[in-house]
């Protein structure tokens, strides 16, 4: 308990300390924080424009690459799953004659 009043009265003591206020800037420090403002946002903007330069050369070697491995012409449709290859204005596959595997599976357990 003892402890608790020797905080108490630290804090009562010290709590002037946090609320003085400091005085105010100086002329030279006003103009030290302005030109490291202006310095900071110089800093930024020749990173940003390495930034967008990086970009730009990222884009042109994706177009480039896509360009590559776009097809000459038309592609065979010889592999194509069996859904892309039926006829326009159908909603379903076309049935086959022959029965599905499933149609005579085992029933499950």
């Amino acid at each position: 308990m003892k402890l608790a009043y020797v905080v108490a009265i630290a804090l009562a003591c010290s709590a002037h300390v946090a609320i003085a206020k400091l005085p105010p800037p100086t002329p030279e420090q006003i103009a030290a924080e302005q030109e490291k403002r202006v310095l900071e946002e110089a800093r930024l903007q020749s990173e940003k424009a390495l930034l967008e330069q990086a970009q730009d050369r990222i884009a042109d070697r994706y177009r480039r690459d896509q360009a590559q491995r776009q097809p000459a012409g038309r592609v065979s449709d010889t592999n194509m799953p069996n859904n892309v290859r039926q006829l326009p204005g159908t909603a379903a596959p076309e049935g086959g004659r022959q029965q599905s595997a499933e149609a005579h599976s085992a029933p499950a357990k």
